[in-house]
């Protein structure tokens, strides 16, 4: 039993370890402790394999990482299976996929040498956990894996939500399994898929604010515990409470750990659009450039308001088609530097009339986005046109601040 137990040991340190073979010479390698009733799954090859990864620090990589590799009695074999494969050296190309919701990700299929060697070369943790499988349910497994290399059904339209690299290996997991992911019904903390969005992108606080402006309502509802491994942690997370099997680390993080916590931004975002509004409140004070100054303050907003209004009109995804920041940021708002003044002054204040209600609605829950410190961007220049009066003209001095000239009198 102890020869046995040991070659099993051998066996698994030498191709699960690879990530530490390419460790600086004078490092001291790291002992993975692997517990025993794990080292017996690896005598009934071929083993499935869930492998999760850390955050990274590209805004992509804030949110783990996750994929399905296949270890076989003979390891030239042995293969992984990413679904997370997109053109990232065209982002922009890849993002406009994604919003369009075209085919813009696919599954591929590496060895577990070079997966392994890339994420440890960007620094992020490695978490392996075999599969307490049947034969029959590898067997599944391996068939929808391969199935899904294949040319014709390789790609797919990426979603963050529903429809993901982690959702596309969970779904693996439970149709070999006959649906064991789906029926767990273990509690949550309570939060939204806004609020596990959020969590990978504390410490970077511009990121943040795309919670709260380009993800619709349909992301303030607390997804079930199924609907939670969108995110590879809590996958992970499953399969050691239906299963016992605890992660083990093949690879640890040198960077500074992941942030569990931090501030929303709110605040910051809200003095940067104070800011950013003050143009047009300081040309009314001084008397001066008014029109210009209102336009600072109006055109970067509406422009922003125009850009998620077409959006929500040609995207599929259903948190870009539902996006009550279109209430807040409307195009429509351009209007104010160029009607006359009694109907600029109208409009403004019916405007005004529309974001107190759209608070309103917020404080009651019937609407449920985050958009308090949003509404202060359209708010503050549509208050000055609507309810600053202009200061009467001094003596000698026409509207518009020109001079009337000796001898004429104003008309």
């Amino acid at each position: 039993m102890i020869r046995r137990i040991a070659a099993a040991t051998a066996v698994l340190l030498a191709g699960l370890c690879t990530a530490l073979a390419a460790a600086p010479a004078r490092a001291e390698p790291r002992r993975i402790e692997v517990p025993p009733e794990v080292l017996k799954l690896y005598d009934d090859k071929p083993v499935i394999e869930l492998v999760t990864m850390g955050v990274g620090s590209l805004i992509w990589e804030r949110h783990g990482h996750i994929a399905l590799c296949v270890r076989y009695d003979d390891p030239g074999r042995d293969a992984c299976y990413n679904y997370g494969i997109g053109d990232f050296h065209h982002p922009l190309g890849m993002a406009w996929g994604f919003l369009r919701g075209t085919p813009s990700f696919w599954v591929g299929k590496s060895s577990v040498e070079d997966m392994l060697w890339i994420y440890k070369q960007t620094d992020r943790t490695i978490w392996i956990q075999p599969l307490p499988l049947s034969q029959d349910e590898k067997q599944k497994v391996i068939a929808k894996l391969e199935h899904d290399i294949l040319e014709p059904n390789k790609s797919y339209a990426y979603d963050h939500f529903w429809d993901n690299c982690t959702t596309r290996v969970r779904d693996v997991i439970d149709l070999a399994t006959g649906g064991k992911l789906e029926a767990m019904t273990e509690p949550t903390d309570g939060r939204t898929f806004r609020e596990l969005a959020r969590e990978g992108f504390f410490g970077m606080r511009v990121p943040l604010l795309i919670t709260d402006i380009a993800m619709g309502r349909v992301t303030d509802r607390v997804p079930t515990y199924q609907e939670r491994m969108f995110l590879p942690q809590y996958l992970r997370e499953a399969v050691v409470k239906l299963w016992g099997i605890q992660p083990i680390a093949l690879y640890e993080r040198k960077g500074p750990p992941p942030l569990a916590d931090g501030p929303s931004g709110r605040v910051l975002f809200a003095l940067v659009i104070l800011l950013l509004t003050a143009p047009a409140w300081i040309s009314r004070l001084v008397g001066r450039w008014q029109r210009a100054g209102l336009a600072v303050a109006v055109i970067p907003y509406v422009v922003l308001g125009a850009v998620l209004t077409g959006l929500a009109i040609i995207s599929p995804l259903s948190y870009m088609r539902w996006n009550e920041t279109c209430l807040v940021l409307l195009p429509l708002d351009v209007v104010v530097l160029f009607l006359p003044e009694p109907r600029r002054r109208t409009y403004a204040r019916a405007r005004i009339a529309m974001l107190a209600l759209i608070a309103g609605l917020g404080l009651v829950g019937v609407l449920t986005q985050p958009l308090l410190a949003l509404q202060l961007w359209p708010a503050i220049p549509l208050a000055v046109v609507g309810f600053w009066r202009d200061r009467p003209a001094r003596v000698g001095q026409i509207d518009g601040g020109e001079l009337a000239k000796p001898g004429r009198r104003k008309r």
